[in-house]
């Protein structure tokens, strides 16, 4: 930014420019210089409405019930943002995510019914009346900009040619400067309109957030006579504690516990419910060692994760993790339950305040119960009540009501019974004759919601399908998930109940962790990736807990 003598003055300046769109004869649908998106591209991109037209701005979803962008959008005087009070705006504000082309009808429009401004920087977050349902939200970064750095960024403003646009620009920025609180960027016009829109990164596959537009001198737009590109977009990564803080007016007691082996070892981390996902941690560093961890189960109890792993010498071991954080440390329990040699996958649910395990060893499926106290049931044979399953390779269980519910893939194909109240065992029964044509099966995964049993399976040609058994025994038709998580090959799945809704997680065979939900209207999110993953993960395991 050579040549510009007084940095205040011109950031003060350009603020209100920048910012107040003015009333317009035709909709205040304004849209940065640059290439229109695809079709759905960016969708986390919302555009801001602000007093019927008076003003328009673009923001970013964070989560299902919060957006941030740039303060000076609200404000009354766009120059002095941090003059910005909290609470309701002032004017009416309107926010539509996850719809690209405006003209159309994709994604959500929400009010805008609460401001948390930041005091240090031109930066808001404003929680929408409802929850977004199907739009993958951006996560902040935590890593700054750096000097030279390639960005992209998204925005509804005026373009260099169109003054009211009816779809999403993107643009291409280079960070020229990163300060205190903001990074200087050149390249594409930041045009009135772009106020609050995303610069963010690829990482890994991955979009995150660094930082959001705030002033610019507007070169190249329609309108303008001025030649310089520049802009400042306020920095995101250093904040998330508080946008974290900010944000837990709208949380919910229930979260999603997450379990990942990667090549470095096992670590922990959690989704809450406005869908943000917890630093990962390292469980043996918490818990203690048990050497090479093989493969992880969980269940929860209130707030309390129970966490079961099959160490390197075969042998199951618990661990826990408190609601407070808190690790209880990991014990084997082969004095307990037995030992079962060839002990190669479990799989873990709970009921009421008891805990039940299931285990594939050589060939053969276990079960056992841990009780309230805590004490462990010895292992019992499954195989000797229903029968061998030959090449079996994976298991899966959930409890519906008072039954439990197991799953295994065995000859690759999916398998399911039922232990009664009773204790009694229904027969086997192949999945591919109850609920439609599957192809061959490599992995299953069971969440039980109330008496429903929900079922996902994975297939060698990559595809994710989803069933549900009714309590009365009936199955629906497999319906495809490829629309949701992709065709990649998966190597391990997981599925878990959530304040009564479906939950599932993968790991795909290049090495990422894709997470969606089904809510109780059988819609389904957009799928999601936690970030910030130590090493490669090659198993994942999932249940829901409340506190």
């Amino acid at each position: 930014m050579a040549g510009i003598h007084s940095r205040t003055g011109w950031t003060t300046g350009l603020l209100a420019i920048t910012v107040a769109a003015g009333v317009l004869a035709a909709p205040s649908t304004q849209a940065v210089t640059g290439d229109a998106t695809a079709n759905g591209q960016f969708a986390f991109t919302t555009k801001l409405d602000i007093g019927g037209g008076q003003r328009s701005c673009t923001g970013t979803l964070l989560n299902n019930q919060w957006i941030i962008t740039a303060a000076s959008c609200f404000a009354d005087d766009p120059a002095q943002p941090q003059t910005l009070p909290a609470g309701a705006p002032k004017l009416k504000a309107t926010a539509t995510i996850g719809r690209t082309d405006l003209t159309g009808t994709a994604g959500a429009v929400r009010q805008i019914v609460d401001l948390v401004p930041r005091q240090d920087r031109d930066l808001v977050l404003a929680k929408l009346d409802a929850p977004v349902i199907g739009v993958r939200p951006l996560h902040p970064a935590t890593t700054a900009p750096a000097q030279g750095e390639a960005l992209k960024g998204a925005g509804y403003g005026r373009t260099k040619d169109i003054w009211v646009p009816g779809t999403l620009h993107t643009a291409a920025f280079t960070a020229t400067q990163v300060n205190g609180t903001s990074v200087n960027i050149d390249g594409t016009a930041v045009c009135k309109g772009d106020t609050g829109a995303p610069a963010f990164r690829a990482v890994n596959g991955n979009f995150e957030l660094a930082a959001v537009a705030s002033t610019s001198w507007q070169g190249g737009c329609l309108g303008s006579d001025e030649t310089r590109t520049g802009a400042v977009a306020t920095r995101v990564d250093d904040i998330n504690a508080w946008i974290r803080q900010a944000v837990a007016a709208t949380l919910t007691p229930w979260k999603l516990q997450m379990l990942t082996t990667t090549s470095t070892g096992l670590f922990h981390s959690s989704r809450d419910s406005n869908g943000d996902w917890s630093v990962f941690g390292d469980v043996q560093q918490a818990a203690g060692s048990i050497g090479e961890v093989k493969v992880t189960a969980d269940a929860a109890i209130s707030g309390k994760n129970y966490v079961f792993a099959i160490g390197g010498d075969g042998h199951v071991y618990e661990g826990a993790r408190n609601p407070n954080g808190t690790w209880v440390k990991f014990r084997d329990l082969t004095a307990e339950t037995g030992a079962l040699p060839g002990l190669t996958k479990i799989a873990a649910t709970s009921a009421g305040s008891q805990v039940s395990l299931i285990a594939l060893a050589n060939g053969r499926i276990y079960h056992t119960i841990q009780d309230a106290s805590g004490k462990w049931l010895k292992w019992g044979d499954v195989t000797a009540s229903l029968g061998v399953l030959g090449n079996a390779t994976q298991v899966t269980t959930a409890q519906t009501g008072d039954e439990l519910q197991i799953g295994v893939v065995a000859d690759k194909k999916a398998f399911h019974a039922v232990r009664h109240a009773n204790g009694t065992w229904s027969a086997w029964g192949e999945l591919k004759q109850l609920a439609g044509t599957l192809g061959p099966v490599t992995g299953m995964a069971f969440a039980g919601i109330g008496s429903d049993l929900q079922v996902v399976v994975t297939n060698a040609t990559g595809g994710i399908q989803h069933s549900t058994r009714a309590a009365n025994g009936t199955w629906s038709v497999f319906g495809d998930l490829s629309g949701v998580l992709g065709q990649d090959p998966v190597i391990s799945i997981d599925a878990a109940a959530v304040d009564g809704e479906f939950q599932t997680a993968v790991v795909t065979a290049d090495g990422h962790i894709k997470h969606t939900l089904r809510h109780a209207n059988r819609q389904w999110d957009a799928a999601d990736e936690p970030t910030g993953i130590p090493g490669t993960p090659t198993t994942v395991a999932i249940t829901g807990s409340w506190n």
